[in-house]
């Protein structure tokens, strides 16, 4: 029986181990946290940091696995290190630092002729005035190694800085961060698998996003009668970006926005997009299993079947309640028997008190829906939206 490691077993890591063991697979997993949802499915779990690369390692070692993998960011670098140390199939350190460190990406891109913005790393506060004050744009800032719109803030001025740097600091595992210029335009993302440097274009999607000063996703609409200009203009950015790092296998979540200078890149992982749109989303709007895809070329599958049934239109929708503390909650059980709900999760009870969302992470729920045209998906949500009925207190 081939044996697998699967470096994180958090709520989004979950179906991977699940299919892993479906195909037949040993399922070895970690994580940070000592009993996290995919503990259970797991065949062996141990609870190690996943950003512990010589712990991990030895944990591979001990174990003789024959594939590592993982779908979080944190994970990438040490499932590059472990695969490097032990020739296993993954993509290389050098690529793992640039999909996760911003600072990295940005000059990578940058090189390879990819447009980029004005962009900056800072260590320290006295950097970041110094950013602040060498450009007339509108600037946001990021930590340069952390996902899910952790410590983003888009600066409208100066004031508060101190604050806001504070908290960027304080979400960047390194303690930099990047200041960088806001770009402008709508916001999109396109999830690619890749096969022997061999692009397949998944789906793509326009995403609705928070007001500033933060920059979470509300909502990701996966249409698939975008025309043909914008699907060519897509393409052509991901093949630059795949040829130019030299990107043989796996996956790629590669977030976008169309600017009046063209389509330029924010950023890319080597992970498929979370909140159950790899594992959920896009097997339906396909007809394509991504997760046995990925498996299998993490245990150095060659020659994977790669074709796509179908051409159906999707919707991620997150739940962003309005500040305040919760009376009652209705309509949950009514959603979750939908035969078109695809996914469905809301971590709010009565007397919950929510306050102000300022990132992905703090976002307490989603729906995903698919339908085969756009009148059907739209009559969906609106059905979704009129069951779900969330009272305050006063």
């Amino acid at each position: 029986m081939k044996k697998i490691l699967i470096l994180g077993a958090g709520l989004w890591q979950t179906p991977f181990i699940q299919k892993a063991k479906s195909m037949g697979l040993f399922v070895y997993a970690t994580d940070w946290d000592s009993n996290p949802e995919g503990k259970v499915f797991a065949n062996v779990f141990e609870q190690i940091d996943v950003r512990d690369k010589n712990k991990s390692l030895d944990f591979a070692q001990k174990h003789k696995v024959d594939a590592v993998f993982t779908n979080s960011d944190v994970g990438v670098p040490t499932a590059a290190y472990i695969a490097e140390k032990l020739s296993l199939p993954f993509h290389t350190q050098e690529l793992a630092d640039i999909a996760t460190n911003k600072y990295l990406m940005r000059n990578a891109l940058k090189k390879i002729g990819l447009k980029t913005p004005y962009y900056k790393q800072c260590s320290s506060l006295r950097e970041i005035e110094d950013a602040v004050s060498t450009t007339d744009k509108k600037l946001i800032i990021k930590p340069i190694d952390n996902c899910g719109s952790r410590g983003v803030f888009v600066l409208s001025n100066t004031d508060n800085l101190k604050q806001i740097a504070d908290n960027a600091f304080s979400n960047s595992f390194s303690g930099k961060i990047l200041i960088e210029e806001l770009m402008l335009g709508t916001e999109s993302s396109v999830e690619v698998i890749v096969n022997s440097g061999q692009p397949y274009i998944l789906a793509w999607c326009k995403k609705q996003k928070s007001d500033y000063p933060y920059r979470y996703d509300i909502q990701l609409d996966y249409f698939p009668n975008r025309s043909e200009e914008e699907n060519e203009q897509v393409s052509e950015m991901v093949s630059k970006l795949i040829d130019g790092l030299k990107i043989e296998n796996g996956i790629l979540h590669i977030e976008f926005i169309w600017t009046e200078e063209g389509v330029k890149i924010i950023e890319f992982a080597l992970r498929g997009c979370g909140s159950n749109v790899t594992t959920h989303l896009l097997p339906k709007l396909r007809g394509f299993d991504v997760m046995a895809f990925l498996i299998g070329k993490s245990l150095g599958d060659s020659n994977p079947k790669i074709e796509f049934c179908n051409n159906d239109f999707g919707v991620l929708k997150f739940i962003v309640p309005q500040s305040g503390k919760i009376k009652s909650i209705s309509g949950l059980e009514q959603i979750a028997k939908l035969d078109y709900i695809q996914d469905f999760r809301l971590d709010l009870t009565a007397n919950s008190i929510v306050d102000t969302i300022k990132d992905g992470r703090s976002r307490p729920g989603h729906y995903i829906l698919t339908a085969p045209t756009e009148k059907e998906l739209l009559a969906e949500m609106q059905h979704v939206e009129k069951q779900l009925k969330i009272e305050y207190y006063a």
